[in-house]
């Protein structure tokens, strides 16, 4: 089993470099939301430890920008990734 730390908002969250990171232990995944309240200022009630196999992403709507057409996309997809941002279309 692997744990993630997701807000209320549903964005992933992480201490390290890495945003989507799972944690093997609940333990561990505690400790890491513990130092993220501290260091960002959020109450332990708005991170929540969830199992890997029971997160469903949170989707939203969004334009694409060369076409205009509507789409659905994972919150946790990295604004260089979507095609509603200019940096998906100028690589």
């Amino acid at each position: 089993m692997y744990y993630i730390i997701v807000r209320s908002t549903g964005m992933i969250h992480s201490d390290g470099p890495h945003p989507t990171r799972a944690y093997k232990t609940f333990g561990a995944a505690r400790a890491t939301r513990t130092r993220l309240c501290r260091k960002e200022g959020w109450s332990v009630a708005d991170l929540s430890i969830i199992d890997t196999k029971h997160y469903q992403p949170r989707m939203v709507e969004k334009t694409n920008i060369m076409t205009g057409e509507k789409f659905e996309e994972d919150v946790n997809t990295p604004c260089f990734c979507s095609p509603s941002s200019e940096s998906f279309w100028s690589m």
